[in-house]
Parts: structure tokens; C-alpha cells; sequence
């Protein structure tokens, strides 16, 4: 084997050896949050042409099982040109407990956020959701749970994909996001170290979020700059998949290509924050993709055995195996999602060097909702 060959070698093992040992640790069963902790939570929502899944948000706020008294809503319109506004004020109109703001033009989810956030009563507690995020009715109760241990900052809940039947993107969305929060995150959380929150059913202690400064302004990856600056400061962040939200994935090609590009160029940006070997992990995207691209090419020079390639592709997997018995979400769903991996790994692929490329050229992307 070549100088070269060894290097790549070195590298799919080493993405393959980490790999399985979150496969091995997301099949260990989860502890059940058991404390009965319910403090005073802020629930911020930040929606822009959101009509079309606001009414379900609304309506799942509605069925909550927490202490209404112990929960205020900051609702943000921001910017919509849709009946966004209307829906927020109408369902506040009848709730004491909720705040409306309307931003004249879109500053942002983040942006967004802290302007919420400065409306909100000086909660402990501040809880963030987006309009197709839709939280069960003990969700809340769970997260909260977590904050009995007060070195926690932030928690995250399981954001239960619903929609992977729509399309073959939304298939492999569903697949992909089973595979980050019932292998990735929930092996971070068995191990300690420090799972993301994922944008949306999450709550933060708000000492903490006030402590690294709120929501970064301008960020493509809010929740991911939050978690990192979190945990240099010596906060924990947990993931509890024992607390779900029924959440949309995305259902089309250019859409799901934009998810992409922004959660590509909002992990780079988020390397400011990195500190220790597991927040540079997170930072550097999907770069094993990029190395197992480059194998492929070493491997058809001759400079790399095939070999090596397929114990690469064992751990991906093994991981969809563990995903699907981990989330249960039918065999319909599972086998659907399955034909979906094949064609749809391609397109990730390719839009992953896409988005990588223009990540380090900086080209300008487009945020869009779905």
C-alpha cells in the first residue's frame, strides 16, 4: 500500500471505528427523565409564511401537559406576507399567557429570537419551536426533567419525522434524520458528550443563553453555535429521544439540495465555537463523505484497496439498521425509506461536495422554510 493509501486507509477507519461505537451505544436502552420538575418556561416560536403548519404548533401548545401558569408564549411574525400575523394574534387574543410581536421585515430567526426573548417574563427557562415542530403533550414536562441537574444548559428533544411518505426526498430526509437522533445523538447522550440541540424542541436554562449571548445574529446554524459556546463555557447539553415533537422533513429535490447548503456553511461557521475533538467533529460537516469521495478515487488509481472502501460503507449501514429498530416507525415507512437510500445517497453526496465548494468560495445561499 501506497503513502497515500495508508493515509486514506487510516482516515475510513478511523470514521468507521467511531461510527460503530455510537451504533453499538444508541442500542442501549434510555433512562426515563423521572423528577418531577416543572419551573417557569418561555416558549418562543419565530415563523415566517407559516400559515400552513402554525394551526397544528398552536394547537399542540394547546394540549400540553404542563401548568399553564408556569408557560408564556412570545409568538414572532417575521416578515410574513401570509396570514402568519393574523393566526398568532388570534390564538393570543383568548390566552393571557401569550405575547405577539410583528417585525415589519424578516431580521431572522435568530434575530428573531432575541427580540422574543426580551418580551419574555424572567423565566428560568426559555423553550424554542418552530411552526412545523409540533411537541407532544408530555414533551415538555420530559425536557424539563433534565434541568434537575443544574451543570445542564440546554436539552433537546426527538423531533419525529412524520412525513417520510410524501416523496422519495422526504423517505431519505426521514431516514437520515432517524439516523442523526436515534444512532448520533442518542450515543452522545449515553456517552456524555454533549449532543447538539437541533433548532427547534429545545430548551435552554436561560442563565446560560444569556451567558454566551443569545441567538447569534446572522447564523445559518443558531442551534449549533449555541450548543458549542454552551459547552466551552463548561455547560452540559443532553438529548432525551424519550421526549418527542412530530416535525416535518423536507419533501423535494431543491429543497432538501438548500437544507444541504445551509447546514453546510452553518456548521463551518460554527468552528468559532469548537473546542475539544468532539465540537471539531461537528464543525467539519460532512467532511468523511468528502475523504471517502477522494478513496474512491485513490482506490481507482490503484493506490487504495476496494477493500477498504466497503469497510467504509459498513458503518453507514449498520447505522440505518440500528436507526430503524431504534425509531419503530413501521415496516411500510422502513422499507420505503430504504429504497429511497440508494438513489437518494448519490444526490447527498453530490450536494454535499456542491455545498461544500460553496461554502469555501462563500456563495450566497437562500434560506427557505420546509
Amino acid at each position: 500500500m501506497t503513502a497515500v493509501g495508508f493515509l486514506f486507509a487510516a482516515a475510513l477507519v478511523l470514521f468507521t471505528a467511531r461510527r460503530y461505537v455510537f451504533i453499538l451505544t444508541s442500542l442501549l436502552p434510555s433512562p426515563d427523565a423521572a423528577a418531577n420538575f416543572l419551573p417557569g418556561i418561555s416558549v418562543l416560536v419565530s415563523a415566517r409564511n407559516e400559515e400552513q403548519h402554525l394551526p397544528g404548533l398552536l394547537a399542540a401548545f394547546d394540549r400540553l401537559d404542563y401548568p399553564p401558569e408556569r408557560l408564556h408564549f412570545v409568538l414572532v411574525d417575521d416578515g410574513s406576507c401570509d396570514a402568519t400575523g393574523r393566526l398568532q394574534t388570534q390564538w393570543a387574543a383568548a390566552r393571557p399567557n401569550a405575547t405577539v410581536l410583528r417585525l415589519d421585515r424578516s431580521e431572522g430567526k435568530a434575530c428573531a429570537l432575541n427580540r422574543a426573548l426580551e418580551l419574555a417574563p424572567p423565566f428560568q427557562f426559555v423553550a424554542v419551536y418552530d411552526a412545523d415542530v409540533h411537541p407532544l403533550p408530555a414533551s415538555l414536562r420530559q425536557l424539563a426533567a433534565a434541568f434537575v441537574d443544574p451543570s445542564v444548559g440546554a436539552v433537546a428533544g426527538y423531533r419525529r419525522p412524520v412525513n417520510g411518505h410524501a416523496s422519495l426526498v422526504a423517505a431519505y430526509a426521514a431516514l437520515e434524520s432517524w439516523v442523526h437522533q436515534q444512532v448520533t445523538q442518542a450515543a452522545k447522550e449515553r456517552l456524555g458528550m454533549n449532543p447538539t440541540t437541533l433548532g427547534a424542541h429545545c430548551l435552554y436554562r436561560r442563565a446560560a443563553l444569556e451567558e454566551v449571548g443569545g441567538f447569534p445574529a446572522g447564523s445559518l446554524s443558531e442551534d449549533i453555535e449555541v450548543s458549542l459556546a454552551l459547552v466551552a463555557r463548561g455547560w452540559k447539553t443532553r438529548f432525551l429521544r424519550n421526549a418527542p415533537a412530530d416535525s416535518l422533513v423536507v419533501a423535494s429535490l431543491d429543497r432538501f439540495w438548500n437544507q444541504r447548503a445551509r447546514w453546510t456553511r452553518g456548521l463551518f461557521g460554527s468552528a468559532h465555537q469548537a473546542r475539544g475533538l468532539e465540537s471539531w467533529a461537528v464543525v467539519s460537516g460532512y467532511l468523511d463523505r468528502i475523504v471517502f469521495l477522494a478513496a474512491c478515487a485513490a482506490a481507482a488509481t490503484g493506490w487504495l484497496s476496494p477493500l477498504w472502501l466497503l469497510v467504509y460503507l459498513s458503518a453507514p449501514l449498520a447505522a440505518v439498521l440500528a436507526a430503524l429498530y431504534n425509531a419503530r416507525p413501521g415496516w411500510r415507512a422502513a422499507l420505503y425509506s430504504l429504497a429511497a437510500l440508494g438513489p437518494m445517497f448519490v444526490v447527498d453526496l453530490a450536494a454535499t461536495c456542491v455545498s461544500t465548494a460553496g461554502a469555501l468560495l462563500r456563495r450566497p445561499i437562500e434560506w427557505r422554510t420546509g
